[in-house]
Parts: C-alpha cells; sequence; structure tokens
C-alpha cells in the first residue's frame, strides 16, 4: 500500500475518532435541538468510520508482518538447501547432487525441512534432476520454494547457487527469469 495512503488513512481515522467523541460529548448532554442532534450523529458516525479505517489498517500491518517473517524464513532455507546441496556433491562425487530433500546432509534447518517441507508460508521441493536411467553423477537441481498465500514471492535456485525470486509468486518463472536475490 503507498505511503500516502496510509498517512491519510491515519490521519482521517484519528479525525474521526476524535469528531465522534466531541459528537457523542454533544449527544450525552442532551442538546435538544435537532440540528445539533443531527450533527451529533454525523460526528458518531465518523467515530465509527475512524475506528473502522484503524482497525483495517492494523490487520493490514499484522497481514504485512506475517508476510514479511514467512519470506526471511523461506531465504534462509533456501539459502541452507543450497548450502547442503553442495556438500552432498562433494561427499558424493559419483552421485553428484541428490534429487531428494531426505538426502540433504542435516543440520538444524534441514532437519526442519526434512521433518514438514511446508512450513512458514512455503512448500519447499528439488526437482530438475536428470532421469534415473542416466547414468553417472547428476549435474544439476533446482531447489523451489513456493508461496502457500497470495501476494507472496516464490523462491528458487539450481546448481548456480544463485537464489533467485518471482514476485508474483510462479515457480515456474522463477526458474524461468527469476531475479536474483
Amino acid at each position: 500500500m503507498p505511503f500516502l495512503v496510509i498517512i491519510v488513512a491515519v490521519l482521517a481515522s484519528i479525525a474521526g475518532i476524535a469528531l465522534g467523541v466531541e459528537g457523542l460529548s454533544r449527544i450525552r448532554r442532551g442538546l435538544k435541538s435537532s440540528k445539533s442532534k443531527i450533527g451529533a450523529g454525523v460526528l458518531l458516525a465518523l467515530s465509527c468510520l475512524g475506528l473502522s479505517v484503524s482497525g483495517w489498517l492494523i490487520v493490514d500491518l499484522f497481514r504485512q508482518l506475517r508476510a514479511f517473517g514467512c519470506v526471511e524464513s523461506a531465504i534462509v532455507a533456501m539459502r541452507a538447501a543450497v548450502a547442503a546441496e553442495g556438500k552432498f556433491a562433494e561427499a558424493h562425487p559419483d552421485l553428484g547432487y541428490t534429487c531428494t530433500l531426505l538426502e540433504l546432509p542435516a543440520d538444524e534447518l534441514i532437519e526442519g525441512l526434512l521433518k514438514n517441507p511446508r512450513r512458514n508460508g512455503y512448500t519447499f521441493e528439488i526437482r530438475g534432476c536428470r532421469t534415473a536411467r542416466v547414468q553417472g553423477a547428476n549435474p544439476t537441481y533446482q531447489v523451489t520454494a513456493r508461496p502457500a498465500y497470495a501476494d507472496m514471492p516464490a523462491f528458487c535456485s539450481d546448481d548456480s547457487g544463485v537464489l533467485r525470486f518471482d514476485p508474483s509468486g510462479s515457480v515456474s518463472k522463477c526458474l524461468e527469469a527469476g531475479t536474483p536475490w
């Protein structure tokens, strides 16, 4: 959400709440004229609108913080998987890279992925290996992190070790032409 829109919404909600409090105090004072009652009602409506906007902004803030935490967690897990692929290939030169999460050398992060490849809003997967019919060491792999929520980027990496992302959340677009992170 653009910064200017947030500032205007916050200022409008504060003004609405302040005017609503004024309206409530007028109603409590028991003003007799119908004009005063209408004005107080309008101020009360502004207060409700201000509270609604404030509530919406708070919910949106928490949604954005959750997404930020998920993205940061995915980046850390992707980097750990890429490092583990390198360790596996170094330890098994006859096999090359592995094509499954289960064969990655385990550290704390990798063990977490092994227990549950779906974590913190992302599903992790290794793919892009050549078929089992071809003999020799496997020279390629692709590690992907597919987002579970809308408006979150997809992450990918391959045997180059470069972490890339696609802001639309598409793993295939990430693998084709992802932006380096």
